[in-house]
Parts: C-alpha cells; sequence; structure tokens
C-alpha cells in the first residue's frame, strides 16, 4: 500500500489522503481500479477518525483504491466551501488517474452523516456553474455516492435530543456538544412543558455552521439536497437505521424517493432498530457498546458489491487474468 497526504488548501486546512494498491508484477500489473473518496462525519465541527481510515481499508482489502478528504470545518464550514474541497479532491484524483492506476470513470464519493451532506452536495450540484466556476464540470463529476446515514434534508435532524438537562436548569449554565459562536444557547435548547426541562434542537446545533450563523428556510431548502436531484445526479448506494434519532432516517428515504422520481439508480437498505454513527457497524469501529450494532455489518459487503455492479470492475478482472487466454 502506498499513503500520501496531499494538502488541498492550507488557507482552509484540508487535505486528502491517499491509499494506493502498489502496482506490482506479482498480480494484475497495470490495472485501472475504483476509488472511493471518503468524508468523515462529525457535524461540521470535527472529522471522526472511526469513519475514516478503518473504512478506506476496507474498500482497499477488496481491491479498490481509496482517500479521506479532510474538508472545511467549524470556521471553513460555510457553503460552498466544502463542495469546493471535494470538488478539489476529485478533480485531483482524476488529474492523476493514469499516473496512479484509478479508473478516471470509476471515482466514487462516500459520506458518513454531514460528510454524507459533503458527499451528495457534489453528486447533485457537480455542474453547478454558479457555486463550482472554477472547475471543470466533467472533471468534478463523480460516478456514484456511497451515503451512510447522510445528512440530506437540513429540517430532518432531532429538535428534541434528550441531553439529560435536568429540571430547573439554567439554559445559561448547560453545556452542548455543539454550538456555533454566532448562535445564542436559547435557540439550542426547546423546553418541554410536560417534563418541565429543556432538549436539545440539532438542527439548530448543526445547520449555522453550514450557514455561519442565522439562516432562513429558504437556505435551508436550497441546501436540503433532496430538492437538488435531477436526472443528472449520479447514482447512489445509501443506508440508515431506522431508530437514528440523531440525522432522521427520513433524510434518505427522502433522497431515495428523489431519485426514483428523476429515474436515477439508486440502492437503499434501511435496517431495523439501531441508531446513528456506527461507521463499519461492528466491533472495529465500536468505540463504546452505542457504536456497536452487528445487525447492520453488512453494509459495507453491499456497498463493495454496488460498485462491482456499477462498473464491471471483477468481471475486467476475470477476463483479463483469470481466463486463462
Amino acid at each position: 500500500m502506498i499513503r500520501d497526504v496531499i494538502t488541498l488548501s492550507e488557507e482552509r486546512k484540508t487535505d486528502l489522503t491517499v491509499y494506493r494498491i502498489e502496482d506490482n508484477d506479482e498480480y494484475q500489473q497495470g490495472l485501472k481500479r475504483p476509488m472511493v473518496v471518503i468524508c468523515p462525519g462529525g457535524g461540521y465541527v470535527f472529522l471522526s477518525k472511526r469513519e475514516a481510515e478503518p473504512i478506506a481499508l476496507r474498500y482497499l482489502a477488496a481491491g479498490f483504491h481509496a482517500a479521506v478528504l479532510h474538508y472545511g470545518i467549524c470556521e471553513y464550514a460555510a457553503a460552498p466551501g466544502p463542495l469546493k474541497d471535494i470538488a478539489a479532491a476529485v478533480a485531483l484524483l482524476r488529474e492523476h488517474a493514469g499516473e496512479w492506476q484509478i479508473d478516471p470513470d470509476w471515482i466514487y464519493v462516500s459520506g458518513f452523516s454531514a460528510g454524507g451532506h459533503v458527499a451528495c452536495s457534489l453528486g447533485v450540484f457537480w455542474n453547478n456553474r454558479e457555486l463550482l466556476p472554477e472547475f471543470d464540470p466533467e472533471k468534478i463529476r463523480p460516478n456514484g455516492m456511497i451515503l451512510a446515514y447522510p445528512v440530506i434534508d437540513l429540517t430532518k435532524s432531532s429538535s428534541h435530543l434528550d441531553l439529560g438537562i435536568a429540571p430547573g436548569a439554567d439554559p445559561e449554565k448547560v453545556e452542548v456538544w455543539q454550538k456555533h459562536p454566532k448562535i445564542p444557547i436559547e435557540k439550542l435548547l426547546v423546553f418541554d412543558s410536560d417534563e418541565g426541562r429543556y432538549f436539545y434542537d440539532f438542527n439548530m446545533a448543526m445547520n449555522p455552521f453550514i450557514f455561519d450563523g442565522e439562516y432562513t428556510g429558504e437556505q435551508a431548502a436550497f441546501y436540503s439536497l433532496q430538492n437538488r436531484v435531477t436526472p443528472d445526479t449520479c447514482p447512489a448506494f445509501i443506508w440508515h437505521c431506522w431508530d437514528d434519532g440523531l440525522i432522521l432516517p427520513e433524510n434518505s428515504l427522502e433522497l431515495a424517493q428523489a431519485l426514483k422520481q428523476n429515474g436515477v439508480s439508486a440502492e437503499l437498505h434501511i435496517y431495523s432498530g439501531g441508531g446513528h454513527g456506527y461507521a463499519l457497524s461492528d466491533y472495529v469501529t465500536a468505540g463504546d457498546r452505542y457504536q456497536h450494532y452487528p445487525y447492520a455489518a453488512d453494509w459495507m459487503q453491499h456497498s463493495i458489491d454496488w460498485v462491482l455492479k456499477q462498473t464491471g470492475y471483477e468481471e475486467s478482472i476475470r477476463k483479463k487474468y483469470l481466463s486463462g487466454e
């Protein structure tokens, strides 16, 4: 394996870690492989390590190349910044496709949670000249999307998340794990009169990072990506858990419906039960018992099979190297 870390923008603090299967005369020399660009989640305030290298190595083991994109977060999260980050990553990989044994027609973008919003943004906006005037659309067009519990509809995250805030707690003294500096704490907390205590509105916790503060319904609708699907949107593999209480499964359901209505190929897996942020969904990426849900762990193999079906990559290997001709 060859591992390179490539700076995309020093100003935006973005980089791309590229994992490549070394071209070697012991097997399939000169083979052009699929590439999967992975966008970890983290609500636009951090990048999850659990949704980064472990995912890349599974795709590498399947015979693909992979890359992990460290896109703009926190003060660099405002749209369309992360969209331009992933566009730059795909353009770079396509530019070096010949040198790095990447098939330029097999470049996939993958994203988890908020990273799913980044990946899907390129899937729907790759030919939007207003948002991406500096890019040639054909150089940044992804050939498909692999989306894990993605943020799609900016109104469909939990608006009533239980952080265990006790009745009578002073809102000004409540500590929350995600808060934009331009949003006052009272806009993040929702008072439940039945229970007599506050709950957390995750829409108001995450979305302001996309808009650098307060935002309008029109802005939220524009970046709710199910509304931006067209027949030009790339095919998608999508998975979610039915009981995800943070990024609601409606995100994936609405996207799948929009793809269907526009004649775009898609595969959707909704696993019963479960929650959010499972990464591989097995013991490898489980930091605690709440991150272990083996019932959904077959999503990774299904996504690999989906890429193989989309590309015909396995058949090309069998024909060229295993036929005995």
